[in-house]
């Protein structure tokens, strides 16, 4: 069996692919101390301004335990700061501090170097319609 030949279940195949690129990121973010998941999320944070943990997951297409899970160590280390909404006390409002940033802006240039060595091997069209795919996918409604 060729070990190109595709997998039969789409599910074991996206996850095989999304290891294999997760580990690809980590390794080109490795010496700024964040990992790919932790990049996306100051990142987002970064575009988007502060965001209910609630809205922020449901931006990352992450479950809202996953991410506060993900928080924790982003804020032990000043990097978001996370307080009680003033419109509603039941939500959280997360968003980047000084620091939050400056990682952001540490990290972006070897996540661009990433990118454009993805896209090098794979062809920028291709990582593009790629891109495009999976993000149908993610929003998909499986009825």
């Amino acid at each position: 069996m060729s070990d190109v030949e595709p997998e039969i279940c789409n599910c074991t195949a996206l996850r095989q692919a999304a290891r294999r690129v997760t580990r690809f990121y980590d390794e080109a973010l490795a010496p700024t101390g964040l990992g790919v998941n932790q990049f996306s999320i100051l990142a987002r944070l970064s575009r988007v301004g502060p965001s209910t943990i609630q809205d922020l997951a449901r931006l990352l297409v992450m479950d809202r335990s996953t991410l506060g899970h993900l928080l924790r160590p982003l804020e032990k280390r000043g990097l978001v700061k996370l307080d009680v909404s003033e419109q509603d006390r039941r939500s959280c409002i997360v968003a980047l501090t000084p620091a939050g940033k400056a990682a952001v802006a540490k990290a972006r240039s070897r996540w661009a170097a990433a990118q454009r060595r993805f896209e090098s091997a794979f062809g920028k069209d291709a990582a593009v319609e790629l891109r495009t795919v999976l993000k149908e996918i993610a929003t998909a409604e499986f009825g």
